[in-house]
């Protein structure tokens, strides 16, 4: 990892505008601290969480970083123009915009409240698209600029018990591809980052409906899964500096999501099959 660190710090992103949501913890604090190790002059950071993004910005700012810190709901339209404008008329213009916030909501449609359904998407896919609806305008301007879209493996990948969350991920793997075509000839680069299992707590903070006894378990043993064999937030957040750095349009991390992207790619009827099975016999 120390190495990693000083090949990002070596002409790495000194003097950059890097904003990042969902900051306050996790793999966005991570990818925060890293960027303003790696030498970023201005660190902007978003979130709900007003304690934790205010423990990120103390951070960022012992590494020498200029802050600027808001409280901002990211599936808010309104809250998030107003941040862009205060921001874009302190700073100018984003070099670098992470759109990491993101939630989960797990289990079947069937199960599942259209509240939660709108909230997820409200997060996971429009925050994410507000973020580079107004923030990409001054890169074509300057034709310079990377927007970064940290998806999931559930962008690529069918899961079970995942259809809110995975309909989001693919949503911003689209999104992101399509963005991709659209802004190649501006000279922006846009990374699409599809982890698989992280130390986060998106487990915990996710919203889980009423559900069967085996579908409890097997939820419970895909959270004790990430405690133990997940990758740190601060390795993945390395990558993603290394993906940006060489403008890399697809990132995939950790073991597990090489072998089932590869795998859906060859067999994506077997695939489907199988968490069809695993659906069925979980649910009983």
């Amino acid at each position: 990892m120390e190495s990693s660190r000083r090949e990002m710090s070596e002409d790495g992103f000194k003097g950059k505008t890097v904003l990042v949501t969902g900051a306050a913890s996790g793999l966005g604090r991570a990818l925060a601290l890293e960027f303003a190790r790696a030498g970023a002059a201005r660190l902007a950071i978003i979130d709900v969480n007003e304690s934790g993004l205010g423990e990120t910005a103390a951070m960022a700012e012992a590494m020498g970083a200029q802050v600027f810190a808001r409280r901002v709901d990211v599936a808010s339209w309104e809250q998030m123009e107003s941040f862009a404008a205060d921001l874009l008329a302190e700073w100018d213009a984003v070099d670098i915009l992470v759109n990491n916030a993101g939630v989960g909501v797990a289990g079947e449609l069937k199960d599942v409240a259209i509240g939660d359904f709108d909230w997820i998407v409200g997060i996971n896919l429009m925050g994410e698209v507000h973020g580079t609806k107004l923030f990409l305008p001054r890169m074509i301007e300057r034709r310079s600029g990377h927007v970064v879209n940290i998806a999931s493996l559930s962008g690529l990948v069918l899961l079970p018990f995942h259809l809110p969350y995975t309909t989001t991920k693919f949503g911003l793997t689209g999104f992101s591809e399509a963005l991709w075509a659209e802004t190649k000839r501006f000279g922006i680069g846009v990374t699409l980052v599809c982890p698989g299992a992280i130390k986060t707590s998106i487990v915990q903070n996710s919203r889980l409906p009423d559900v069967t006894g085996r579908q409890q378990k097997f939820v419970e043993r895909f959270q004790a899964q990430l405690e133990v064999k997940g990758m740190e937030p601060e390795e993945v957040a390395l990558k993603v500096l290394r993906a940006v750095k060489r403008n890399r349009f697809l990132l995939l991390t950790g073991p597990e999501s090489y072998i089932l992207y590869y795998l859906k790619r060859l067999a994506p009827g077997m695939m489907r099959k199988l968490v069809a099975l695993i659906t069925k016999i979980a649910s009983k």
